[in-house]
């Protein structure tokens, strides 16, 4: 009976665990399109989306061009704070070709000055770092000096 209970939690143990080839689905790239590392140049690195009402949801999309030697894949873009979103092209860009990400900032529940950074993840030496400005009013909250 022993000998039954250790087979089957060995068995659970390796089924559940570790799965090497899992494909993750933020991935709809082909691996074959990664063949080396590559740079990424945007045309603005910094918005400034100026005043906003809280609550108010605006967007911006940055343009940037592949001015490396092979095809550029965005594999992941983080950013500082829930209140950003972005978008990008989950297919390879090649060489000298124009992408885009969209950046969409939520400004409910802030004030003040807002800066939040995005960080992309792609085959390229360096990370490379966006980001946005905005000056956020918020009439429900009033600071006294």
């Amino acid at each position: 009976m022993q000998k039954a209970f250790i087979i089957v939690l060995i068995l659970i143990t390796f089924s559940c665990g570790f799965d090497n080839n899992k494909s993750d689905d933020k991935k709809s790239y082909d691996q074959s399109d990664i063949t080396g590392i590559t740079n990424i140049e945007f045309n603005e690195e910094i918005h400034d989306f100026g005043y906003l009402k809280s609550g108010e949801i605006v967007i911006f999309t940055f343009s940037f061009t592949n001015t490396g030697e092979h095809n550029l894949v965005i594999k992941d873009i983080k950013s500082d704070c829930g209140c950003v979103k972005a978008k990008f092209s989950k297919e390879s860009i090649k060489p000298y070709q124009t992408g885009y990400i969209e950046v969409e900032f939520d400004s409910s529940g802030l004030f003040g000055k807002q800066f939040k950074s995005i960080e992309i993840h792609a085959n390229t030496k360096e990370l490379k770092h966006l980001a946005i400005f905005a000056e956020v009013e918020n009439e429900q909250l009033e600071i006294k000096y």
